[in-house]
């Protein structure tokens, strides 16, 4: 049976192998042999096995037929055998399985992707070439992502893979790992493929300055942190705009902090910051922050009154009226003498009314000034202002007439007082104490004072307006004060020996 032969040609070179294998094999008994060769064919492999001296065949994807003759001088054939891998007597020789050409692509249609390059897709298609004779061989492949595949774990017996959960984000390794069902070739043919992921947005954080922020110079740098821990930042396509004006800035890659040039210049008021943050790939993100510019300081003015000209109390009340372009007003600080060193100290929360406050040298009539200044939510300070009011006292004066020795060994004490006026009535109160009620009594007495330092104050009060109740611009506006020490019992005779032991 001769079969066509002039679309395939078989080399020389295999023509002779398989003369001298053939010859070398036959049994002599009989005049037959038997001979086991596998072929590599077009498109699949196959085993050829059979005994005869006549013919052996092997039937593949496409068949090839050989005619071995006893002589050995006829060989005949069709189909295409490109690689004679072994010869199978009575000795078995390793197989091989090779495979070659990992490619990765967005998707089983999409677009190819390259090694060690960033991109944004995440579900990657994976697919290789099989090179395996013969094809009975193939047990299938073990596929794996960062860790060397599990030999005891076949993923998949085709040739490709599909990615069906994201990826996160960073750079990875894909491996793929052939298995045979001969132990002795398996892991003989890894393949692994560098693929590179940026999915997340840029990062920004520590906004300076601050949402919310209140500035006083309009020179003061905007800056933020922007970082990408994959792709990195794409600055040319970065944009960073103040009041919808796109301002130019610097990046350090080092500590990945964004600043605006120097010679920004930031407007009065409230500013409106907006970055767009790209990487390398495309991904991009938004954030939008606003601080206010207050360079301008407060303005106000303050009555004393409500405006009047005259006081019969040391004790006013100062009306205020303060405002700022941008910021609210928040303190208020008051002077009787325009200095503001310790004022400055004890600012007063801003009101239309700041009642009680007690002008200077209240004992003496004359014309008085109260200065004011004010401090907007910046911290910027105004200008001093003024108001006016003479004091021409209706109050009366106190005095204690009668008290304790400065220092005394008695743990009681008494006290009288009067008033420069008569018809008042007085009030009084010891150390921290609260003052008593208004009372005609103009004498009082204590008991049981512990040793040490004690303070008595006593002030006198005229009902002005006659509605029975005593108001603070009716009082003596400086209480009387008496100051002296109980000392325990033998202290004085104790200082007077120190004393005459200092002397000599």
């Amino acid at each position: 049976m001769i079969k066509d032969t002039t679309k395939f040609l078989l080399p020389l070179f295999l023509i002779a192998l398989f003369h001298s294998l053939a010859h070398a094999s036959m049994e002599a008994a009989g005049g037959s042999s038997r001979i086991d060769l596998a072929v590599v064919i077009s498109g699949g492999g196959a085993t050829i096995s059979d005994s005869s001296d006549a013919k052996f065949t092997a039937i593949g994807e496409n068949n090839i037929y050989i005619t071995l003759l006893s002589s050995l001088n006829n060989l005949t054939y069709t189909g295409q055998a490109y690689l004679l891998v072994s010869l199978l007597s009575n000795e078995q020789f390793p197989q091989r399985l090779l495979i070659s050409n990992l490619l990765a692509f967005a998707g089983a249609l999409g677009s190819p992707i390259a090694q060690k390059t960033w991109q944004t897709y995440n579900e990657p298609y994976f697919s290789w070439q099989i090179d395996v004779v013969p094809t009975q061989l193939l047990r299938g492949f073990a596929v794996s992502l960062d860790v060397f595949p599990n030999t005891n774990d076949i993923t998949t017996d085709a040739p490709d893979y599909q990615f069906t959960e994201a990826i996160p984000s960073g750079k990875h390794t894909f491996y793929v790992l052939p298995f045979t069902f001969d132990k002795g070739a398996e892991q003989a043919s890894l393949l692994s493929f560098d693929i590179w992921i940026d999915k997340d947005a840029p990062s920004v954080s520590q906004m300076s300055p601050a949402s919310g922020a209140i500035l006083t110079s309009a020179s003061t740098p905007v800056s933020c942190v922007v970082s990408d821990a994959d792709s990195g930042i794409d600055l040319g396509s970065t944009s960073l705009t103040i009041n919808s004006s796109t301002e130019a800035f610097n990046y350090d890659a080092g500590t990945m902090i964004l600043t605006t040039k120097p010679g920004t210049v930031l407007s009065e008021g409230k500013n409106s910051v907006m970055l767009k943050a790209y990487d390398n790939v495309g991904n991009y993100v938004t954030k939008a922050w606003d601080f206010i510019l207050d360079t301008v300081p407060p303005q106000g003015t303050i009555l004393i009154n409500g405006g009047q000209q005259t006081t019969h109390s040391a004790f006013v009340t100062i009306n205020v009226k303060a405002f700022d372009e941008t910021t609210q007003i928040q303190s208020v600080y008051l002077s009787n003498d325009g200095v503001f060193d310790t004022e400055m100290n004890h600012p007063l929360s801003y009101s239309p009314e700041i009642a009680g406050w007690l002008l200077a040298q209240p004992d003496t009539d004359g014309d008085k000034v109260v200065y004011a200044k004010f401090k907007d939510g910046a911290g910027n300070l105004s200008q001093a202002c003024t108001a006016h009011i003479i004091l021409k006292r209706l109050t009366p004066d106190t005095r204690i007439i009668s008290g304790p020795s400065t220092v005394s060994q008695d743990t009681g004490a008494d006290f009288k007082y009067d008033a420069s006026k008569p018809g008042c009535l007085f009030s009084y109160k010891l150390d921290n104490g609260d003052w008593s009620g208004w009372s005609t009594q103009n004498n009082t007495h204590f008991e049981g004072l512990s040793p040490g330092n004690h303070y008595f104050y006593a002030k006198a009060g005229f009902d002005l307006n006659n509605d029975g109740n005593i108001s603070i611009d009716e009082e003596d506006a400086t209480p009387a004060q008496w100051v002296w020490a109980v000392q325990p019992q033998g202290y004085l005779e104790k200082l007077e020996k120190r004393i005459l032991f200092w002397r000599r």
